[in-house]
């Protein structure tokens, strides 16, 4: 199958996509916020750093250069998404000042000649970044010249790819010693070198990708699809740190579409799995960092209320699940996606749209990144990456995978252009109305997305109800009909407050007693999860409740009224201490520094 067949589901460009609510305020937050100072910020000093007489001064290892790379791209998305010309104007200006400072070998870090992949006889490649933020700048450039293309970006692209393949190709040194964390750190740059491939042709880069995955399953520690296949845990990869592993996965999954090797694909879907069943938070981001590094996976089984949440593992996590829609049309990829964006994304962004947080915590205290630390780019990367997948092309027709308030105008053939209207509230409430209208009369399939918390949704077409009986949560409902020029579709997935619980325990060595165990219980509605908006009596992270578990949401009764309020809040009121008002998790902490989050309630002790 060659590799540009379609997939299962084609992406919508950002421009075709107008998107509103919750989701739309956030992408605008960032936009006006961290998209238009970064250039600039500090006296342009995560730019600067890209001049000859810079990368001369640089004496260390750093991870710096990935922001210019990670801001081309999110900043190319978001150009495309709002066509603001005051960004576009900072993006081209930026991105020419970038290319000018190339050198004549390709190389555009930051690093000095000593330090640099070309450099035989430094002593720090295995504590270097410098390949990391190389890939960077590569998906960023590619990604500027899908939106504004001119072949000095993809020329620059070219050359970083050509540095890649002198000094990597064909074996002539091995990658895996070319970055931290056992060379993952390195060889995420698989991901850029698919996206070199698919942009330009060149057999070399999809063989420099299959050279890098043996490399990988060579390497004592790595090993991922030789660990997958044996079902490990992957916090036993490397030394589990959660955002390389997540973009490996991608680059594995992006050869996967050009070469169709199954193998590839069995390994990222069982990390998935191995993500979703064992790492992830209650919001959707992947956890870690109880004992050990704030960014590595804990063990499978161990659970935490208080786990650390990296905002780039947040948008890695995104990433990889829009991938995986596109490659397969499976709901629950989009269902992670929805989960994540609505909780641990939005609760990782700070007010002021400059800032968001490096680690996040279900129970803890927000307390934001640096400006130039990694995860506030990677902040803004994440929700530009939205927009595409809110509706897809599948089977020729459309797939709705995400709500939220807004429109779209997909071109279905070149006779016919189909705009859709989303007219509701969501993720606030579970009330949708769809408009559909093609440019002329026709027959295509609609491929509507039922949550999997919404176990009675109920879908009106034209004020017919479609029988309950084939209507499932957690996977697609394929509509098919003879569509005139207006039809409205109106979709009801109920939101009732859900108490969700889960385990803290240790068990015996020996033994599968446990030596104790906690009960905790969170309460989510929707999509949303909730958390309790400061601490228990303004002092107390945790207080054991026992409530009968059966009882425990009758302790909490509606509020509303308050300003800017656009959630149903809940006052928690159990009788012992002072009653807690719970608000949307993103919300609750006001998001800024210093202000307290729980979204996990200590229940009874064993």
């Amino acid at each position: 199958m060659p590799y540009d067949s379609l997939p299962a589901d084609a992406y919508i460009p950002p421009g075709q996509v107008a998107v509103d609510g919750l989701l739309g305020s956030a992408m605008a937050l960032s936009e006006h916020g961290r998209l238009r100072t970064l250039p600039e910020w500090n006296n342009g000093a995560l730019i600067k750093m890209f001049t000859p007489e810079a990368r001369k001064q640089n004496q260390t290892t750093d991870w710096y250069g990935e922001h210019a790379g990670k801001w081309l791209y999110a900043a190319s998305l978001a150009v495309g998404r709002t066509g603001n010309d005051t960004l576009r104007k900072l993006l081209l200006k930026t991105a020419g000042y970038l290319v000018a400072n190339q050198e004549a070998d390709g190389y555009m870090g930051t690093y000095s000649p000593q330090l640099r992949i070309t450099s035989k006889a430094s002593l720090q490649h295995q504590k270097s970044w410098d390949v990391w933020s190389l890939g960077c700048m590569v998906l960023g450039l590619l990604e500027l010249n899908k939106e504004i293309p001119d072949e000095r970006y993809l020329g620059a692209a070219k050359k970083i790819g050509e540095l890649l393949l002198k000094t990597f190709g064909d074996g002539a040194a091995n990658i895996t010693n070319y970055g931290t964390r056992y060379g993952y750190s390195a060889t995420v740059v698989l991901d850029p070198v698919v996206e070199l491939y698919k942009a330009t042709h060149d057999q070399r880069y999809l063989n420099f990708g299959e050279l890098i995955v043996k490399e990988v399953e060579q390497r004592d520690g790595l090993r991922l699809i030789a660990s997958m296949q044996k079902h490990k845990d992957l916090e036993t990869v490397a030394d589990g740190k959660a955002y390389q592993i997540i973009w490996n996965l991608t680059g594995l999954a992006k050869l996967y579409e050009v070469t169709h090797k199954p193998q590839y694909l069995e390994a990222v879907e069982s990390a998935w799995k191995n993500i979703r069943d064992y790492h992830l938070t209650i919001t959707g981001g992947p956890w870690g960092g109880i004992g050990k590094h704030k960014e590595c996976f804990n063990t499978k089984g161990y659970w935490n209320p208080s786990g650390f949440v990296e905002t780039c593992s947040i948008m890695a996590w995104i990433q990889l699940n829009k991938l995986l829609l596109h490659l397969t049309g499976e709901a629950r990829y989009a269902q992670e996606t929805e989960k994540a964006a609505y909780n641990a994304l939005l609760g990782a962004q700070l007010s002021d749209g400059q800032l968001w947080t490096y680690h996040s915590f279900t129970n803890g205290r927000i307390f934001a990144a640096n400006y130039n630390d990694c995860c506030p780019s990677s902040g803004a990367m994440a929700l530009e990456e939205l927009t595409s997948i809110i509706y897809t092309k599948r089977q020729g027709g459309i797939a709705c995978n995400l709500f939220t308030p807004g429109s779209a105008t997909i071109a279905l053939s070149p006779n016919n252009t189909v705009q859709l209207i989303q007219q509701t509230r969501y993720p606030f409430d579970g009330k949708i109305k769809l408009i559909v209208k093609p440019s002329q009369k026709s027959s295509f399939p609609l491929f509507i997305r039922i949550p999997d918390w919404a176990k009675d949704a109920v879908i009106t077409v034209e004020g017919q109800k479609i029988n309950k009986d084939s209507i499932s949560s957690g996977a697609y409902y394929r509509l098919v009909r003879d569509w005139d020029q207006q039809n409205v579709i109106e979709l009801d997935f109920p939101m009732p407050l859900r108490v969700v619980r889960s385990a803290e325990f240790a068990t015996m060595p020996q033994g599968t007693a446990d030596m104790y165990r906690a009960d905790w219980f969170a309460v989510t509605k929707g999509p949303l999860v909730y958390a309790g908006n400061g601490l228990i009596d303004h002092k107390d992270r945790e207080r054991n409740f026992q409530l009968s578990p059966e009882k425990i949401s009758s302790f909490f009764t509606p509020v509303s009224g308050r300003q800017n309020q656009q959630a149903v809040y809940f006052r928690f009121d159990p009788g012992g201490i002072a009653p807690l008002i719970f608000v949307p998790f993103y919300e609750a902490g006001g998001r800024k520094t210093g202000g307290w989050r729980l979204a996990w309630f200590q229940n009874q002790i064993d």
